[in-house]
Parts: structure tokens; sequence; C-alpha cells
């Protein structure tokens, strides 16, 4: 049988797009706080192509690659849009 390849679509993206990581996001890495249970609360974003936390205000783009930056987690959109629909059906 032949192994299975499991690719991450951000690592599809940067290869189609040709982003790449430069190493400069390593300047902007933001530390874990452990009073705060979530990094984007405390104001950091994740870049998907350099899989870091870094703590970058200026655009919504990795100073980097140049790839969007995530400022939610996707656990959270799920648990959001759980409670919509459980809202829609009581009406």
């Amino acid at each position: 049988m032949p192994a299975k390849i499991f690719i991450s679509l951000s690592k599809v993206i940067a290869s189609i797009y040709e982003l790449s990581c430069n190493g400069i996001c390593v300047r902007y890495k933001a530390k874990r706080n452990s009073d705060i249970p979530s990094r984007y609360k405390e104001g950091q974003k994740r870049c998907s192509i350099c899989e870091i936390f870094i703590k970058w205000d200026e655009n919504p783009y990795c100073p980097c690659c140049n790839y969007k930056l995530r400022t939610r987690s996707f656990r959270g959109w799920k648990m959001r849009t759980e409670r919509r629909e459980l809202t829609v059906k009581r009406y």
C-alpha cells in the first residue's frame, strides 16, 4: 500500500506562489505569557508559512514572507459557528 502523505494547505499555497520564510520573522518572535490563555488575545499573530507567533502591528502581512497573518484560532471559529447554529434553531 502506498503511504499516505499529508500536506498542509499553507505549504501548498506557499509552493504555488513561491512564498517562503526568509528568517526575518525571528526578530519579531513573540514569547508566550502564561497568564493569558490565548496568544491571539495577547495581540500575537501567527504566520502559517513561517509557523511562528509574532508580535507585529504595522500591517496584516508577515514581514518575512508577506503571507497574511492569522489573528484568530481555527478552534474559536468552530465554537462561534456552533453557537450561531444553536441560536438559529431556537427561533
